[in-house]
């Protein structure tokens, strides 16, 4: 690659002011979201366990004397006493701000919720009870911290739990932020010819180059928000171990510990990274408009809101991988009944999809050159 070509067109990047506007609205957002996650207590639990209560108690009353001569009634009407219990007991943990207590009635709870799902929780019809799925994530979490011997934090504002929260918004937005790094891959050298005169390159430089400078300017934004949020959420509050569970899906759900589930966050985003730009590039190529790369590059992630008995179909496209959050927490694969849709599944449809479009741009290129 012609390092002269590409620090040419690494200037005119970082002089662009979207980029730099795009980096630091990532980077003080990661950052400061801290207060907001604060002032709406976003991720105590207190509102959902409140709305849950609720529930238990309405689908105990619609059992009557009649119904709990059946056994498969009386099962689920001891099982909802049972979790009213637990639940209390965790109500009052979160009051008390007692983790330990926490940890013991949340895995109880969870336990018990599972147990429910036995009969099917017969006769709670309307019954707002987490999906098994969820249960069995949660009780692995849980089981991680007991092995461990890791407080459980109550709240999304300690260090380790405040970095998962930003993980998980950035899981889902990401593909955008790149796409508007990228919008204007193509266009830059229409826009900037007498900078590249009389520098020769060869047309795998554009390719390579425009890759590897967005990879820069992608990466050192995300990683330098990451660390932010970290730190700044362990300054204001507390800092907790990177040893943290997260919880993560393969061919099953499973555990792992923070900074494992920052590297293939990482790991991951240069596959995405490689994709959306050799995306832009080809837009570029055929609308010469950054706005309409930006709509087209909109609705193919637009196309993950489609019923899910569509959206298995479309498994060999970009779409489904385009949402890192889902596709990490298992969500995607739990959704879809597909237990082998993961992250290494996502990076091999993205890379191959990203060569299909190399191959197109090269082609479009060459052939107008």
């Amino acid at each position: 690659m012609n390092l002269t070509y590409l620090k040419s067109n690494l200037l005119i990047v970082l002089k662009s002011k979207k980029n730099q506007l795009l980096i630091v609205i990532l980077v003080l957002f990661s950052t400061f979201s801290l207060f907001i996650v604060g002032n709406q207590k976003i991720g105590d639990g207190t509102k959902s366990w409140e709305t849950y209560s609720e529930s238990l108690q309405a689908n105990s009353n619609y059992f009557d004397s009649e119904m709990l001569k059946k056994s498969t009634y009386k099962n689920t009407y001891d099982n909802l006493n049972k979790q009213a219990q637990e639940l209390a007991s965790l109500q009052n943990s979160q009051v008390f701000t007692d983790p330990v207590q926490y940890l013991n009635s949340y895995r109880n709870l969870l336990t018990t919720m599972q147990a429910g799902y036995t009969n099917q929780y017969a006769g709670a019809n309307t019954l707002n009870v987490p999906s098994q799925f969820f249960i069995s994530k949660e009780l692995n979490r849980i089981n991680y911290l007991i092995k461990y011997k890791i407080p459980i934090v109550m709240n999304n504002e300690s260090s380790a739990t405040y970095l998962i929260y930003v993980l998980s918004f950035l899981g889902t937005i990401i593909f955008f932020y790149i796409s508007f790094i990228s919008a204007d891959s193509w266009i830059i050298n229409l826009k900037h010819q007498s900078v590249l005169k009389n520098i020769p390159y060869f047309f795998k430089d554009e390719i390579i180059g425009k890759i590897g400078i967005n990879f820069i300017l992608v990466f050192s934004s995300v990683l330098l928000s990451i660390i932010g949020a970290y730190i700044f959420a362990g300054i204001k509050h507390n800092f907790v171990t990177l040893k943290y569970p997260v919880n993560f899906y393969f061919t099953h759900a499973l555990t792992i510990p923070l900074w494992s589930y920052c590297l293939v966050f990482l790991a991951y985003l240069s596959g995405l990274v490689i994709f959306v730009t050799s995306l832009s590039m080809f837009l570029n190529q055929i609308t010469k408009n950054i706005y309409l790369t930006i709509f087209i590059e909109g609705s193919i992630y637009a196309l993950l809101f489609l019923p899910q008995d569509i959206l298995k179909w479309l498994i060999f496209l970009p779409s489904p991988y385009l949402d890192l959050t889902n596709l990490f927490n298992g969500d995607l694969a739990n959704n879809l009944h597909l237990t082998n849709i993961n992250f290494l599944t996502g990076y091999l449809v993205l890379l191959i999809w990203s060569l299909i479009l190399i191959y197109a741009f090269k082609y479009l290129g060459e052939r107008k050159g």
